[in-house]
């Protein structure tokens, strides 16, 4: 994964899952991010999902990160949907680094 993408207001998309309409993204070829960064508020990398079959494993994903109050944004990188929400600790955050 590499760093920090900047997400405009014109890539942003509607994506419907389950009779929700869900902020998007589609990167395509880009290599993942860990953060974007969308008009002030930076969205940590949470999960990835495959492209294939994502609708029910996302319904749930999203409830735990709103009943946590975080927002979510959603990006397509290639062929898997990551999951992007606001206040999620950092992968490696509070790892002791490796020997």
């Amino acid at each position: 994964m590499e760093g920090v993408l900047e997400v405009t207001p014109e890539q942003l998309e509607v994506l419907s899952n389950q009779g929700r309409e869900l902020p998007y993204v589609e990167f395509n070829s880009h290599v993942p991010a860990i953060k974007l960064d969308y008009q002030g508020e930076s969205f940590w990398y949470y999960k990835t999902l495959p492209l294939k079959g994502y609708s029910a494993l996302l319904a749930r994903e999203l409830r735990d990160l709103e009943s946590q109050g975080r927002q979510v944004l959603l990006a397509r990188f290639n062929n898997r949907i990551y999951i992007y929400g606001t206040g999620v600790t950092p992968i490696g955050a509070g790892k002791a680094p490796a020997a």
